[in-house]
């Protein structure tokens, strides 16, 4: 008998570690032998079972434990990336390492050129020690080349077909490491966690992550029309709305998809979306990234390419082929068949929009409806929807006759009239029409009316009357945004929107804001956010870890990378300058698919002033002082990815030993060197592990500590920043054009020298809100008690009649009475904020926990905003 085990509960053990099993039916319970058995395996991932977990798992038939142990085992070993086989170029890795890169680079390249099949060795002349790899058709000698230690081609690093130079290696066992393990608990109904989980991503007010969205639509697969019970009064993020939907098109009967759809959707955006969701596509609506071959000839005609080929680098590669790929972002998307109701009733829907509002909704992204237009035919129902006709007709600025179309102002060409004039004043009138977007616009408001008291005091009043329409996380962005606007910095950084990170830096040329109506809109938006969050379930007591002033409220969270942790962008964390960091890469070309990737895994270093250092990759395998002393070693260099297994890579930091050496950063570089894009590829992630004992396994689930996906279609990406001097893990999550091909991180010196010390600095600032100061305003609005750990414990009582801005202020101050770490006590349940989930807390707690450990969180950082 095979046991189910559906999606929806895959991700409940995955985010909630919650093990679903039904109650056994044999009378007798299996031998402790069994249960050991299981522990044992489970605990080398670095987790352990709940008591209650334990009697459950004790009730099975000895089937079905086997059953769930293979579930369990493929759900947590993929979320860290142990699911496949991580094995590097040099098997015997950290050792046998070679030290000197250049000497083997000469000898690869000889090899490549000189030696033939059948023919003494050209290095040390013996005969017969040479096979003839396939399918790069190399010939490697077993003496010169250790078959032992290679795992690929040693000349070229593709991966080969089984050969006689290949020699077993030792098999290697597991490390010994110190683990906190992490607890799985008995989930006592997956339909009723699926509900709340799909009801709390519903409610979110910022958009999804990609674990996020890919849970969502996992659920609504799985249990279809039964989820629209489950659904809140309102869904405030238009794109979960339309992946709701859309999903839900693809299986479900039209008509009552739309008729439960109705009280949702009220734009023609949302149609468009909605269309987008149903069709596979992303309803984000920010663009597709097409791939197409260019002809070298034709881009060095083209202005955008022409500096590639100045260099006699470039020059070299450019000779040796005839065609390049390049990207396009497109505006449009495969359009799924859309059935004669189903266009009716979208149509009709977009017929009840007031005339003005659908032509200006459509506007807004008017290359997705001019290519929607092929699919709608709105002009063969002209006499049924003739609103809608005439909005198609401005879109395509012409009607189906070829007659001009007439001229329509947006309101966007208001407010661009309304700045060139330096009209706060009907600027502020405009933008109270649309609460969001004044509040994205509140900073150019307030430069645009300056010292002019008039245009200043209706800029102020468009923003006290608009304030209780701004989304939470929009406040809160503000909050954090306006006292850094007293004083000029050097960089302005922006957010463009797009499938990854990408910010962009400029000089800063805006003029610092009053300070006096800084302190007025900050007081406003704190009056405002703990009045929303006083109208939550309030809690006695609240205990909130000083640890997570470093962890940053997470933003723009559709680009974040797919990880294992939901560290958000522009979070530190501390490391353990003492323990080893291991980087893994790993990634497989689709099947099928002739195509060969070659992606690289790097680390530069730099020193204080961002001077580089040296570099551990494939150019330089060991990185050494010059003394000698060991720095970081990398594991080799695969040079291709072949499904179904693919190619991994590793690079050792000894961090003590860089530190030692006068390094002040470890910058880890995943560069796309040739092939296809990040996310063309079939799989494709990397990761760090602190490691105590670098020998054994290669990969050790249990010392993961990030492990995310790589996304898009950029040749750099820079996930994380280690500061020695500080011990501190900067998590950046950032993508970087790079070029075409054969970047790495002397290539990339310049990106990495630019974005990485002004993004540290960016978020250091205070410019971005930090999960500790967003739980102050949640315990602030709603607690009597709250306890702040961390460099010792303090405890801050609410007085009577203490208003909750008051309150705020002691909390700020973390001017409390101290406690002994022992005095923590626990009669009913808790708020709490924790860095680590390694304190016991009574059941019916609400628990955001960033690092799950002998407790898991029941709250996302997104949920704090909601």
């Amino acid at each position: 008998m095979t046991l189910p085990f559906s999606a929806t509960q895959a991700l409940l053990l995955r985010r909630k570690h919650l093990v679903f099993v039904e109650a056994g039916t044999d009378a007798s319970l299996l031998p402790e032998s069994h249960l050991q058995a299981f522990e044992i395996n489970l605990a080398k991932l670095g987790y352990a079972v709940s008591t209650r977990l334990r009697l459950a798992l004790q009730s099975q038939s000895a089937n079905a434990l086997t059953q769930i142990q293979k579930h369990v085992w493929k759900v947590l070993l993929e979320k860290v990336g142990g699911n496949q086989q991580l094995m590097p170029q040099f098997r015997r890795f950290p050792e046998d390492v070679p030290v000197d890169t250049h000497a083997l680079w000469r000898q690869r390249v000889l090899s490549h050129f000189l030696q033939l099949a059948d023919q003494p060795c050209l290095f040390c002349s013996q005969t017969g020690s040479t096979h003839v790899l396939a399918p790069c058709e190399h010939v490697a000698c077993s003496h010169c080349y250790d078959g032992s230690n290679y795992s690929a081609c040693p000349i070229c690093g593709q991966q080969t077909e089984s050969s006689a130079f290949f020699k077993p290696a030792l098999a290697r066992q597991q490390p010994k490491e110190n683990i906190i393990f992490k607890l799985l608990d008995l989930g006592q109904d997956v339909d009723a966690a699926a509900k709340e989980l799909l009801h709390s991503l519903c409610e979110r007010k910022q958009a999804m992550s990609p674990v996020d969205k890919d849970d969502f639509t996992a659920i609504v697969q799985e249990y279809g029309m039964a989820v629209i019970p489950w659904l809140p009064e309102v869904i405030p993020v238009r794109e979960n709305i339309a992946l709701l939907f859309g999903n839900l098109l693809k299986q479900c009967e039209p008509a009552l998809v739309m008729d439960a759809a109705k009280s949702y959707i009220s734009t023609a955006t949302d149609v468009l979306r909605l269309i987008a969701a149903y069709s596979g596509a992303d309803p984000a609506l920010q663009g597709q990234t097409v791939y197409r071959q260019l002809a070298i000839a034709e881009m060095r005609g083209v202005k955008k390419y022409r500096l590639w080929f100045e260099s006699s680098h470039w020059l070299a590669w450019a000779k040796r082929h005839t065609h390049m790929q390049v990207t396009r972002l497109v505006k449009r998307f495969k359009v799924a068949k859309l059935s004669r109701p189903l266009r009716k009733s979208l149509l009709g829907f977009m017929e009840s929009l007031r005339p003005d509002l659908l032509t200006e909704d459509m506007l807004r992204h008017r290359s997705y409806w001019v290519w929607m237009g092929e699919f709608l035919h709105p002009h063969e129902y002209k006499n049924r929807y003739p609103q809608v006709a005439a909005a198609f007709t401005i879109i395509r600025k012409k009607s189906a006759d070829g007659t001009p179309a007439p001229a329509f102002q947006t309101f966007y060409g208001k407010l661009e009239a309304s700045l060139r004039l330096g009209d706060a004043g009907t600027m502020a009138g405009l933008l109270a029409q649309r609460p969001g977007e004044l509040a994205r616009r509140l900073d150019l408001l307030l430069r645009t009316a300056g010292t002019d008291e008039t245009a200043l005091a209706q800029v102020k009043s468009a923003f006290q009357k608009a304030l209780p329409q701004f989304a939470t996380p929009v406040l809160l962005t503000l909050l954090a945004h306006l006292p850094v606007r007293r004083q000029a910095v050097k960089t302005r950084i922006y957010w463009p929107k797009g499938q990854v990170a990408k910010a962009v830096f400029a000089p800063e040329t805006r003029a610092n804001l009053d300070a006096n109506t800084i302190v007025e809109i900050v007081t406003a938006l704190e009056e405002q956010l703990m009045q929303r969050f006083a109208a939550k379930p309030h809690y006695d007591q609240f205990i909130i870890d000083r640890a997570l002033q470093d962890i940053i409220v997470p933003f723009n969270e559709r680009t974040a990378s797919k990880s294992a942790i939901s560290l958000p962008r522009g979070s530190s964390i501390a490391v353990t300058p003492e323990k080893t960091a291991r980087l893994f890469l790993h990634w497989c070309q689709p099947e099928n698919n002739a195509s060969r990737t070659d992606l690289d895994l790097s680390v530069g270093f730099y020193d204080t002033d961002w001077q580089y250092q040296g570099v551990c990759s494939y150019y330089q395998l060991q990185l050494q002082s010059k003394n000698g002393q060991h720095i970081a070693s990398s594991s080799g260099d695969i040079t291709s990815a072949p499904f179904p297994d693919g190619a991994s890579e590793f690079v050792d930091v000894d961090l003590e030993a860089a530190q030692l050496q006068g390094i002040r950063y470890a910058v880890v570089v995943l560069n796309n060197y040739s092939g296809m894009a990040f996310e063309d590829l079939e799989r494709a992630y990397a990761g760090i592990m602190f490691r105590d004992d670098v020998q054994g396994h290669h990969f050790d689930p249990r010392t993961v500590e990030l492990r995310f996906n790589l996304q898009g279609a950029n040749g750099i990406f820079l996930p994380m920043v280690i500061d020695l001097q500080e011990a501190r893990l900067h998590w950046l999550d950032m993508y970087s054009t790079g070029m075409f091909a054969m970047n790495n991180v002397a290539s990339s010196n310049n990106a990495i020298t630019t974005i990485c010390p002004e993004l540290i600095a960016y978020f250091a600032s205070g410019t971005r809100p930090s999960m500790y100061e967003l739980c102050l305003l949640h315990a602030a609005s709603r607690g009597q008690e709250v306890l702040l750990r961390g460099k010792g414990l303090q405890r801050f009582i609410r007085a009577e009649n203490e208003t909750n801005a008051a309150f705020l202020a002691r909390l700020r101050r973390e001017s409390g009475q101290q406690l002994l770490a022992d005095a923590l006590h626990f009669e009913c349940s808790i708020f709490a904020a924790l860095y680590e989930g390694n304190l016991p807390l009574p059941e019916g707690s609400a628990i955001f926990a960033l690092k799950p450990a002998a407790i898991t969180g029941n709250l996302a950082a997104s949920d704090l905003l909601s």
